[in-house]
């Protein structure tokens, strides 16, 4: 009888080291595969914040106008917010600009064009073919160059063979209003001829500088919608 029992409780003691063994082993196989599942679910999550990360869209503006009229002090302020009074006026020139609208980063592409000796010119021609937003500008110290924006949209119009494209009409200098050469109620009227919106800016002092971009990005990225 008594090696009966030491016999049993030998082999009791035996299946419960087996027990304890075998829970350590599979509480370790248990903890390594949430270990592997919580790496996948990283990596799932990764991949699907990847596919959701779009590629920034590419929109390319154009200023047209006059010589004097303040087409690169506008480019400058919006690009760089800095007033510029000195430049070459004879000069075709570009900038880049990574610029956040409605949410989402966009490159922009800004051409400044020279003044009014070179609109008969393919190059001219070639930069109006290219882009797909048109800020026509006009110094409200200077009827002439007002009288001008109609001649820039027509030829605008004519390159791009639409009847309508994304421009906005701008009056430069808002800040020397007491030189004032073309009243507002008159820009407006001709924007309402053309459909489109008349803005007064001032590159010296940045005065809806950035109201007139974001409104002829809010034309250009609609149409490309």
């Amino acid at each position: 009888m008594g090696n009966t029992s030491s016999s049993s409780s030998s082999s009791s003691s035996s299946i419960n080291y087996d027990c304890n063994k075998q829970s350590k082993n599979n509480k370790k196989y248990n903890n390594k595969n949430l270990k592997k599942n919580k790496n996948c679910s990283n990596t799932i999550k990764n991949n699907l914040n990847c596919k959701k990360e779009e590629p920034k869209k590419n929109y390319k503006l154009i200023t047209l106008g006059s010589s004097g009229v303040g087409k690169t002090s506008i480019s400058f302020r919006f690009v760089s917010n800095i007033f510029i009074t000195e430049y070459d006026p004879t000069v075709e020139d570009a900038y880049k600009k990574d610029y956040v609208f409605d949410g989402k980063e966009l490159k922009l592409e800004l051409i400044d064009t020279a003044g009014q000796e070179e609109y008969s010119s393919g190059l001219h021609d070639k930069a109006i073919r290219s882009c797909d937003g048109f800020i026509l500008v006009f110094s409200i110290t200077s009827r002439e160059s007002f009288q001008k924006i109609k001649d820039l949209r027509e030829k605008i119009l004519w390159v791009k063979d639409k009847d309508r494209v994304p421009m906005v009409i701008v009056g430069n200098k808002s800040d020397m209003e007491k030189d004032r050469r073309v009243s507002k109620n008159e820009a407006r009227s001709l924007a309402e001829e053309f459909e489109c919106r008349y803005i007064e800016t001032s590159a010296k002092t940045s005065e809806n500088i950035e109201l007139l971009f974001n409104n002829i990005l809010g034309q250009v990225v609609d149409k490309k919608r």
